[in-house]
């Protein structure tokens, strides 16, 4: 909706022809943004694919009118042109990736909208994405019916050697229990493992769903996956080791591993640093170093891996990489929103309580918060560490919906976490520098909540001050009240009184005092901040303490002394 109008963009398709209909004034815009990529591609396809547009059908999908054959054939091919250059096309909340057959799998598509998350073939639920049941699955190769080899990827894509399947139309997703094969113009297949793990003697038995030929797959390898490994056992360093211990341990790790020195293979060690019997090449392990140390020694990274493994880091450089802003929210008055906004928690603000004598010297003082974190490597776990943590809140991920055969809509959707998490009560130490003033705020960047494989946001401590018994301040100056005796105020006196910081400071008076008379003593204030050398002043205002009553003889020497005008 742009300045109260609706804006729709219809994708139409004749056949195999495709044209653009677009009401308001946003949609010229829009054809034009088109026209002007296309015409850098193919020389005056930009005014072909106008004529199609303002001259086809526009019933939609399957409507009985056809758009003139020529012109929208050309026009098909600049589009898809564009929008393939374009890989995805961001709009609101939903991501669309158009395979490149994509056309060629639409012949003879007909109208209407199929049911979400249904398959053309019998109506059978496919599920959106992979459940956690089916990690072992991911990244594995496959012999399918004695014929060819194929290949479940771990992102969900199904490489077959079909035409289909390696223009990127085939993707594969499960449930607790099934596999669901959508393999192009094959069809919907479902099959079940006869065991859960990427074993030898594993099996994938089904069929095909539109005409229940049976099919059977053989387990053949499966990739080594970065997602697999534990960096810190890499490293060979604790969960909670610090940024010198890391640093330290991929020194030694690089040079022992540094192709000048190591040569050919050498063999696994396991977490206790016992030898597991397996062998790697030198140059894969200084990789496997290299990445651990890419990942733990960057904090942001950190992070994201600790709370979401190392696919989570994946989508967050993704993210930085790709990010920028949506092209359409800035075409139609959308602000230009970022794409990766989302992959940052909010920020925490807290309040401190200090007193007047640290703000005077400056200290470190601890502050505890409650706070929810991620207990890493506990999915599906309730022994040793893990006994303590439980369910995390619900995740917004990015789930794949079939919208037809070869289109694939990418839409966020909150689904249970399979994380594991717990309150924990988490010791911030705030530095309080010499002059700070109430109202001052310290940052602790990524100690608010966690979330799985989001960067927690910052916890912002905003500090205030304590009641002080003597000293009341103002901006850089304080301020105290001194009570002195009748006699004090007529004769002088001199009085001490210890500081903030304990030193001895002398206010002296050799005149008559006046009632709430204030005097200035320059430099006792508080410290200028960032400027510790700098004082402001003392103000001191006097006060006095009357006798309460009199006898007749000192009356009468107040009268002498003060006679009457």
């Amino acid at each position: 909706r742009t300045n109260n109008t609706t804006t729709t963009t219809r994708v139409c398709i004749c056949r195999r022809f495709f044209y653009l209909s677009c009401r308001a004034k946003e949609g010229a815009l829009f054809r034009k943004m088109v026209f002007s990529i296309a015409g850098r591609r193919r020389e005056g396809y930009g005014d072909v694919l106008e004529n199609c547009c303002s001259s086809s059908s526009t019933k939609g999908i399957g409507g009985r009118r056809r758009a003139r054959s020529n012109a929208c054939s050309l026009s098909a091919r600049v589009v898809t042109i564009v929008l393939l250059d374009m890989a995805s096309v961001v709009y609101g909340q939903f991501q669309f990736e158009i395979p490149a057959g994509m056309f060629e799998q639409m012949h003879g598509m007909g109208g209407g909208h199929p049911r979400r998350g249904r398959s053309r073939d019998s109506g059978e639920r496919v599920p959106s994405g992979i459940h956690e049941n089916f990690n072992w699955l991911k990244a594995t190769e496959w012999n399918w019916n004695n014929w060819r080899n194929v290949r479940f990827g771990a992102d969900g894509r199904f490489e077959a050697p079909t035409p289909d399947c390696e223009r990127g139309g085939c993707r594969w997703t499960t449930d607790e229990s099934s596999v669901y094969i959508r393999w192009g113009e094959a069809g919907l297949h479902k099959m079940k493992p006869t065991k859960m793990e990427a074993a030898d003697d594993t099996k994938l038995k089904g069929k095909r769903v539109a005409d229940g030929e049976k099919c059977v797959a053989s387990f053949l390898s499966k990739d080594e996956r970065d997602e697999d490994l534990d960096l810190y056992e890499i490293l060979g360093i604790e969960d909670d080791a610090d940024a010198k211990d890391i640093k330290k341990n991929y020194r030694k790790l690089s040079l022992k591993y540094h192709p000048d020195k190591c040569k050919g293979e050498v063999e696994v060690l396991d977490p206790k640093g016992e030898p597991t019997g397996d062998m790697i090449p030198c140059e894969k392990m200084m990789n496997r170093v290299n990445l651990a140390y890419e990942v733990l020694g960057d904090e942001e990274k950190r992070i994201l891996y600790d709370t979401g493994g190392l696919e989570s880091v994946k989508e967050g450089v993704d993210d930085n990489q790709g990010g920028g802003m949506d092209p359409f929210s800035m075409l139609f008055g959308g602000g230009g929103r970022s794409r990766n906004s989302g992959k940052r928690g909010p920020d925490a603000r807290v309040e401190l309580a200090v007193s007047l004598e640290d703000f005077y010297l400056g200290n470190q003082v601890p502050a505890q918060i409650s706070r929810r974190i991620v207990c890493r490597k506990c999915a599906g776990r309730t022994d040793g560490k893990c006994a303590s943590c439980g369910r995390c809140p619900n995740e917004i991920k990015m789930v794949q919906r079939e919208m037809r055969p070869g289109m694939i809509v990418q839409q966020q959707e909150e689904i249970p976490s399979k994380e594991k998490c717990k309150t924990e009560e988490t010791t911030l130490m705030a530095h309080i520098e010499q002059g700070m003033d109430a109202g001052a705020e310290i940052k602790f960047p990524r100690m608010s909540e966690q979330m799985p494989g989001q960067i927690p946001g910052d916890v912002i401590m905003t500090l205030k001050q304590k009641h002080h018994p003597r000293f009341q301040r103002k901006g850089n100056d304080l301020h105290m009240d001194m009570v002195i005796t009748l006699k004090e105020a007529l004769l002088g006196f001199t009085k001490s009184f210890q500081h903030l910081d304990k030193h001895i400071v002398t206010v002296s008076q050799d005149k008559i005092t006046k009632p709430a008379e204030v005097k200035r003593i320059k430099n006792e204030g508080m410290p200028v901040h960032n400027y510790p050398s700098e004082h402001g002043d003392l103000f001191v205002k006097f006060l006095f303490k009357m006798p309460v009553d009199l006898t007749t003889e000192q009356k009468n020497i107040v009268r002498q002394l003060f006679p009457a005008d």
